[in-house]
């Protein structure tokens, strides 16, 4: 049996651990436990809380509506309100007509905001020193895994 990992107490149990990728799930249980701790860290150093600073990320990508926002969480729109008005209190977004329909409104990053959202992206420690420590070759080779990985959810 594999060990528990040591920050999230996850493991694969039954089905999970048989067949023929349990090295793959345990290695993307493990990167995947470390990498929303690393954000976690992040946002709770910037005062904000993990789901908040995700919105904020989502907004400063480009400025979306609620309902586009919610199908990232995947949770309702309403789900989502006091976040985003938590981060309209701390200037980071704003709530404006759609461009292309008025009736819609959207959430845009300020230049705060996406000052935040890009300073939130460095002070990821983890990520950050793993990411540094590779080299071209090997960022190729992660950016192609998880190309790969991602690939049949993005058709």
């Amino acid at each position: 049996m594999r060990p528990t990992h040591p920050y999230t107490g996850e493991r694969l149990e039954g089905d999970l651990a048989r067949g023929i990728f349990p090295e793959v799930r345990f290695a993307m249980l493990q990167f995947v436990g470390e990498y929303l701790l690393d954000f976690e860290r992040a946002a709770q150093a910037a005062g904000m809380t993990l789901a908040q600073v995700r919105v904020l990320g989502f907004a400063a990508v480009k400025p979306s509506s609620m309902r586009e926002i919610a199908e990232q969480f995947g949770c309702d729109p309403s789900n989502l309100t006091a976040k985003v008005d938590r981060l309209v209190e701390l200037g980071y977004v704003e709530r404006r007509a759609d461009d292309n329909d008025g009736r819609v409104k959207v959430v845009a990053a300020t230049p705060a905001g996406v000052q935040a959202s890009a300073d939130l992206c460095r002070s990821r420690e983890w990520l950050a020193s793993v990411l540094t420590g590779l080299d071209d070759d090997e960022i190729n080779t992660v950016k192609t895994a998880l190309g790969l990985l991602l690939r049949e959810r993005d058709h």
